[in-house]
């Protein structure tokens, strides 16, 4: 015993000697440990990110400009009269990453992060990636010079993509 009466850390390891506790105390705390580590490192997400929308964040922005430039070239060839289509787009910004948030709305307004994991495997819960606004289309066409056709394909692209008609401009080339 020391002096306020609390008991000796070695005093406690020789009585669980004599009774024979001991061993059980050492191999409990071996498994605790190998249990701490098998639950940091065996299941960790090896490469994956928590996702939600995963189908976004597969797009790449040269994939989806390549897709909405098709689109408007066999748009543009689909209506009569035109035998040939180019066309380009332009965007308004370059997107960025989506992340999950939490947002308390009272007397102040509070939003912040949702985090996954724990300890040092703890991250922002990743939702996916937001791709830029199509801000404007340039179309060069062979229409044999029918303004008609022209100004249908105008209309027809600001609709589809609710651009105003100063946005979209379709040359004869």
């Amino acid at each position: 015993m020391t002096e306020n009466g609390g008991i000796e850390v070695s005093q406690v390891i020789g009585h669980m000697k004599k009774k024979g506790s001991f061993k059980i105390v050492i191999i409990g705390f071996i498994l605790g440990l190998c249990l701490l580590l098998l639950g940091s490192f065996a299941f960790k997400d090896e490469g994956k990110t928590d996702s939600v929308g995963e189908a976004a964040s597969t797009v790449g922005f040269e994939e989806y400009k390549q897709g909405i430039i098709s689109e408007i070239e066999s748009l543009c060839l689909g209506i009569e009269g035109v035998k040939s289509a180019k066309a380009t787009v332009f965007f308004d910004d370059v997107g960025g990453s989506i992340y999950a948030q939490n947002t308390q709305i009272g007397n102040t307004n509070k939003t912040e992060y949702v985090i996954v994991g724990s300890g040092s495997g703890s991250h922002a819960l990743y939702l996916g990636e937001s791709l830029p606004d199509l801000s404007g289309v340039g179309v060069v066409c062979d229409t044999g010079g029918d303004d008609n056709i022209k100004n249908e394909i105008s209309l027809l692209l600001s609709s589809l993509y609710g651009l105003p008609l100063t946005r979209v401009y379709v040359g004869e080339g």
